[in-house]
């Protein structure tokens, strides 16, 4: 563990001191969808960053870049079917993600974007029906429960093993 410290920080000189710096590396790698704080998280750990600090910044970015997706995607939805009437044919991804909302609701579906991602999950509500406010309060509830759950493992695991 410590090579890889060793290696990306002299990779990137900057960050071995400056907590801002490294906050700000953990905001960006979890604005990146599919890696969000599930692989933020663990980074910022590897990196021997502090434990709160990398949590707390991590779900920032996970939120943000899912609520600006939400925000898009509600916007082209609005765009779209302005002054259109209903499609004949659904998609088939369309049809299995009424499946999944229809099954589940917005809550069992965000909390599924543990599995499969904070932004399809808030593409699935949004193309249910659901409101955006809703899917958001959703998406941020999930955001923080798997950052958390994370986080608390790996601090444990850490202070575990040490």
């Amino acid at each position: 563990m410590q090579d890889i410290q060793e290696f990306y920080l002299n990779l990137m000189p900057a960050l071995e001191d400056n907590l801002f710096l490294q906050l700000l590396s953990i905001f960006v790698l979890s604005l990146i969808p599919f890696f969000e704080s599930y692989g933020a998280i663990p980074f910022g750990f590897l990196l021997g960053f502090p434990g709160v600090p990398v949590i707390l910044v991590a779900i920032l970015g996970n939120w943000v870049s899912v609520m600006a997706f939400i925000w898009v995607i509600n916007a082209l939805r609005s765009k779209l079917m302005k002054g259109k009437e209903k499609e004949k044919e659904p998609s088939k991804r369309m049809i299995k993600a009424k499946k999944y909302f229809e099954k589940y609701g917005v809550p069992g579906v965000s909390l599924a974007g543990l599995l499969w991602g904070f932004h399809i999950s808030a593409a699935i509500g949004l193309a249910g029906g659901a409101r955006k406010s809703y899917v958001s309060l959703w998406a941020t509830i999930a955001i923080i429960a798997q950052a958390l759950v994370i986080g608390i493992l790996i601090m444990s695991g850490i202070n575990l093993f040490s």
